[in-house]
């Protein structure tokens, strides 16, 4: 009787022993899964303020949101699908980019576009843009990964130049983006992430002007295709002063834009008509 009762005591206690083991286990594991959770929603978050960054700056970079536009949380919140807390950041983000300005008690509005703030760009484009291809060209490191760059970006901008002298409403965004990327290749170079850093923020707010400029001139098609191809060419046989002449001269076509104050704010951007 003493046996079967110490055994039965001592198969209870095993049995207890196992099942607060088991109980501790989910416990700990109940315990990490909002740590886990929380780490990815924090991550996803990242993402998709990330993306809605990048997808308000295409739009105003492209002609989608106008200049001096009021940009309001609530019809943002629906067309970009994000909370109101990831926009408030994405457009203080915008804000400080130059693309986006904040008045107290008024909220964001697209940055209005002036003749002044574009011969501003231009100069600083020339300046940055023109130092760090000078600086790129006597780099002689790495010169042939480069080169290879300059080349694939070259054509990609050709064929999109192409499609755009064939159908430009359909093709403004890819434009834009092979336009300048090409330049950007051309300072990569340079061997300052500085000058590339400052030279990529001007010319974004420079393509900025090209873009809304299509709604009043057409585009430059074969005029543009050539001065890329004589930059590429000239780029690839280490004329470093032809490429800065014909380079000079290609930034300043920028300059003919007509009436950039009196854009109006009920304009239609190609970019998506």
């Amino acid at each position: 009787m003493t046996k079967k009762t110490s055994d039965g005591v001592f198969l209870f206690a095993y049995t207890l022993e196992c099942l607060c083991s088991c109980y501790s286990t989910d416990v700990l594991k109940e315990k990490e899964r909002p740590f886990e959770f929380s780490m990815i929603n924090s991550d996803d978050r990242k993402l998709v303020g990330q993306s809605v960054y990048e997808q308000l700056r295409s739009d105003i970079v492209t002609g989608k949101l106008l200049p001096g536009e009021k940009l309001k949380l609530n019809a943002l919140r629906i067309r970009y699908s994000a909370s109101v807390n990831t926009l408030r950041e994405t457009l203080m983000r915008l804000v400080s980019d130059g693309f986006v300005l904040f008045v107290d008690q008024k909220g964001f509005t697209v940055k209005p576009v002036s003749t002044a703030d574009l011969h501003e760009l231009l100069e600083l484009r020339q300046m940055l843009e023109l130092s760090a291809v000078r600086k790129s060209m006597e780099n002689k490191t790495g010169q042939m990964e480069w080169k290879s760059a300059l080349i694939s970006a070259q054509f990609r901008l050709n064929c999109v130049e192409k499609q755009m002298m064939e159908d430009e409403a359909s093709h403004v965004e890819a434009w834009e983006k092979a336009d300048r990327d090409f330049h950007v290749t051309m300072v990569s170079h340079c061997g300052s992430q500085q000058l590339i850093r400052y030279h990529a923020s001007v010319i974004e707010l420079y393509m900025r002007y090209q873009v809304l400029a299509l709604n009043r001139r057409p585009f430059r098609g074969q005029a543009s295709m050539e001065e890329h191809q004589q930059l590429l060419k000239h780029l690839l046989d280490d004329e470093t002063e032809l490429v800065l002449s014909i380079l000079d001269s290609h930034i300043q076509k920028g300059l003919f834009l007509p009436d950039a104050e009196k854009v109006p704010l009920d304009m239609k951007s190609k970019a998506i008509a």
